[in-house]
């Protein structure tokens, strides 16, 4: 749990104590916009495409001996499909992928879907993995940010 901490805190996702300026909110709940307390919008996801975007999927979890099941979402019909020797997950004309990195789970799109689109289909396959018993946790990585993971 230790991991999940550092990585929470490595990319400012902890809620800040001495500065009150801005609200600093957790990744349970990502609104589309973030304000400050002057209702001055931070960040506001509702025109991120894929482009803007990367999830990564953070936890103990184990889920590779049913990854088409677990790692894909319910309300969207879904196929998959190789291309360059790399597995997409196609939801209407849409694309996901997978790529298991030192921190945890990264999740791409391509570069035309909507954040709440991907949003959605992300908090879907964190769903399905916490019902195995697992406890996963999405986070967002805005993709004009650099992040280092030690």
């Amino acid at each position: 749990m230790r991991l999940l901490e550092f990585i929470k805190k490595t990319l400012g996702l902890t809620a800040k104590t001495n500065d009150s300026s801005a609200t600093q909110v957790t990744n349970d709940n990502f609104p589309s916009a973030i304000t400050d307390n002057n209702a001055t919008t931070l960040v506001d996801r509702r025109s991120w495409t894929g482009e803007d975007f990367e999830f990564l999927i953070v936890g103990d979890i184990d889920v590779f001996s049913d990854f088409d099941n677990i790692m894909t979402p319910n309300s969207f019909e879904w196929t998959k499909t190789t291309k360059n020797d790399w597995d997409y997950y196609q939801v209407e004309q849409d694309e996901f992928s997978y790529s298991v990195e030192e921190p945890g789970i990264q999740m791409t799109f391509n570069k035309e879907i909507l954040f709440d689109k991907a949003k959605k289909i992300g908090d879907e396959v964190i769903a399905k993995i916490n019902a195995t018993g697992q406890k996963a946790e999405l986070i967002i990585l805005d993709n004009k940010k650099v992040y280092r993971f030690d």
